[in-house]
Order: C-alpha cells, then sequence, then structure tokens
C-alpha cells in the first residue's frame, strides 16, 4: 500500500483555488504592458463611479497610455502572477479590491504605498466608499495618491 497523496484530487486544497490557475485573458482583454495597473469593482459607463475615477486620474496627471484599468466582480477571483506576466505593471492600484481576489495572503496598509513582490501596491476602498468617508479619500490623495503618482517618490511612470 503506498502513503503518496495525489495533492490535485485530495482534500488538502480545495476547489474554490483552482481559479488561479484558469487562464486570465478574458479579463485583460486587449490590455496591453503599461507601468500602472488599477483594478477596480465593476461599474457603469459613464456613470458616477467612472467620472469620480476619472478624476482622480487626472489629479494623478495620469494619461491613458501610462495605465490599464480592470473591472471585477465583487466575487470574481483571478491570479496575481498572470497579470503580472501579462501586463509588466510597476504600480497596482486596487480600488475596492481586496489582495485576496489575486490570490495574495498579505496585509496590506490601506491608502498608502505598500512593497510587495517588487511592485508598489496602493490599496483603497471603493469609489462609493470613499465618496462616503471624506478622510479616507484625503488620506488615500496625502499619503497615497500624491506621493506615488504626482511626486513620483517610487520612481517615474
Amino acid at each position: 500500500m503506498s502513503n503518496n497523496i495525489n495533492v490535485i484530487n485530495s482534500d488538502i486544497i480545495d476547489e474554490a483555488y483552482d481559479v488561479y490557475w484558469k487562464d486570465a485573458s478574458m479579463l485583460i482583454k486587449d490590455a496591453t504592458p503599461k507601468p500602472v495597473l488599477i483594478i477596480t469593482g465593476t461599474h457603469e459607463k459613464d456613470g458616477t463611479e467612472q467620472k469620480q475615477l476619472q478624476k482622480m486620474l487626472e489629479a494623478c496627471k495620469l494619461v491613458n497610455e501610462q495605465y490599464n484599468i480592470l473591472q471585477m466582480e465583487n466575487d470574481q477571483k483571478i491570479a496575481w502572477y498572470q497579470l503580472r506576466e501579462l501586463l509588466h505593471p510597476k504600480i497596482i492600484f486596487l480600488i475596492g479590491i481586496m489582495p485576496l481576489q489575486l490570490g495574495i495572503s498579505a496585509s496590506f496598509k490601506l491608502n498608502e504605498p505598500n512593497n510587495f513582490n517588487d511592485k508598489i501596491w496602493l490599496p483603497t476602498l471603493s469609489i462609493n466608499k470613499l465618496e462616503q468617508h471624506a478622510d479616507a479619500k484625503k488620506q488615500l490623495w496625502e499619503n497615497g495618491m500624491k506621493p506615488v503618482f504626482v511626486n513620483k517618490l517610487f520612481g517615474e511612470i
């Protein structure tokens, strides 16, 4: 009798983690490598959230050629390693998206730059929640967006 365990077909790894091995190209679509990757929850085109996001990007002096925007559902998951390999971002701006949705088991400081996987990560609340919490919005600007995108404390974009 063999004591070998077939990890793939065992109860050790739950099937819920299979999503991290699925092809990410459907979410990425025709995006090409750019220095900034913005991952946000889904929102209506030309809706209030979209307009607020555009204002945020304009305040950061970012232009279309510098960033990709990916929208994810609240419970959607995608593998960070695939995004990294396909899009090669230097800065990842998570707006209302948890690192765990990208298969990352790490705690990041909210509204501040975090160094992880040799990239700068800027996690924050969803756009709707930022609108409801002026103090969080101010903290995001002063401690996160301005140092990273305007003052370029982590290098040129």
